[in-house]
């Protein structure tokens, strides 16, 4: 059975018409909704122990799953090497961690995060992939609304960026980044999965409008992009030269942009409603920079360097005068992780994937929504710490993807 047109799951018909249901909802609980509420609430870095009771039955469906397709697990992780190197990697820095404990927990996150994005990719095709992620979009859209307007204490922030929604979670970025990432998914989805086109019409509408709502611009661009990169796939598929025009106009808009960048920077920002540090990015990546050249190899341990409070990232809060808990920009926060090693891996990963990407362009389905991802997925690369996450929808996404095309390209040879 063909990799690209089925999924290759042995699941008996039985569990055909709940399956899909389960593993939306156990992508929605990857994104951790209310778990930074929880911890914020007791003045913790991480949610309590406690909390984690709520993964038991997504750790349940997994198990089942791994062991059920057991042989196209396997299929599937060998497909993308790379990845499992950062795993490993991560893994193996707890021998080198300023909190081998925390690194310890978090590999282990990592690991079943991993594999539940492996898990989407083997057992569905890009139709019902695409049906999956919208399923858990529609969950976090509806929590979403649910608390902004039904609790606004809760789903509205109050001290920090007063007004602006967070829904589900306790900062408006992370809501406009999940709800930036949903628009072009379920738009997708609404051309793909036609049967049910309204609802994921309704579902893309409702999630650019959370972004709205969320003042957040960064997921503004990349909600745009996304929908951008859809509608240029698509015209791109209607013939030659709608192709060449379609690569001229790219052109253009990025050398437009990349002068705007290296010429009037201040203007650019400046229409994006930010400044020239990008909101503190800048402040943060200045203060952690000296920290990489003092472990330049292999960092100070997968997830460890913002835990210890008298630990290194004591002085970056001190030079940046707030409680900064990430790098905000992957490739930072792997460096600090795991040091150059681990920035080259994932940017050999990265670059394999993204080459996959362009390559299925003018494919009907994959090429209508992967190279959309990789788009706004490469974009959060660089201003936030996405990249090798545990319970991280972007993360998770991200694997499937790889792991799909990689499967893909597998069957194609």
């Amino acid at each position: 059975m063909s990799f690209a047109h089925a999924p290759t799951s042995t699941a008996a018909p039985t569990f055909a018409r709940w399956e899909p249901v389960a593993a939306a909802l156990c992508l929605a609980q990857f994104s951790e909704p209310l778990f930074a509420a929880i911890a914020q609430s007791q003045g913790l870095v991480e949610p309590p122990g406690y909390a984690r009771i709520f993964f038991l039955p997504v750790y349940a469906f997994l198990a089942w799953v791994v062991w059920r397709d057991r042989t196209q697990a396997w299929s599937a992780a060998r497909a993308v090497p790379l990845l499992l190197a950062l795993l490993a990697l991560a893994g193996l820095s707890t021998l080198w961690s300023i909190d081998s404990g925390a690194t310890l927990r978090r590999s282990v996150w990592l690991a079943l995060s991993m594999m539940f994005g492996l898990y989407l990719a083997w057992r569905h095709d890009w139709k019902s992939l695409l049906s999956v992620l919208a399923g858990a979009f529609l969950v976090l859209i509806a929590g979403s609304f649910a608390l902004g307007l039904l609790a606004p204490n809760i789903g509205r922030m109050t001290a920090e960026h007063p007004g602006a929604w967070s829904g589900l979670w306790t900062h408006k970025n992370t809501l406009g980044g999940i709800m930036g990432l949903g628009v072009a998914t379920c738009a997708a989805a609404a051309i793909v999965a036609s049967e049910r086109r309204t609802l994921w019409i309704g579902c893309s509408i409702a999630a650019f409008v959370l972004v709205l709502l969320s003042t957040s611009k960064t997921a503004l661009i990349a909600s745009m992009l996304g929908v951008g990169m859809i509608g240029f796939c698509a015209f791109m598929r209607r013939g030659p030269i709608h192709m060449i025009g379609a690569i001229a106009a790219a052109s253009v808009a990025v050398v437009t942009i990349a002068g705007a960048t290296l010429l009037a920077p201040d203007l650019l920002v400046a229409a994006l409603g930010r400044d020239l540090t990008l909101t503190g990015r800048t402040d943060i990546w200045d203060a952690a920079a000296r920290f990489v050249e003092a472990r330049p190899w292999l960092g100070y341990g997968y997830y460890a360097f913002w835990l210890p409070e008298n630990g290194p990232a004591y002085w970056v809060r001190e030079a940046v005068a707030w409680q900064v808990a990430s790098a905000h920009s992957s490739w930072l926060e792997l460096a600090l992780g795991l040091g150059r090693i681990g920035v080259v891996v994932f940017a050999l990963q990265l670059a394999a994937t993204l080459s996959r990407g362009v390559g299925v362009a003018l494919q009907p389905q994959a090429g209508l929504w992967a190279p959309a991802f990789l788009a706004t997925f490469a974009l959060y690369t660089l201003s936030e710490s996405h990249a090798l996450q545990a319970n991280n929808v972007f993360w998770i996404i991200y694997v499937a993807v790889a792991a799909r095309l990689a499967l893909d390209a597998r069957q194609r040879v």
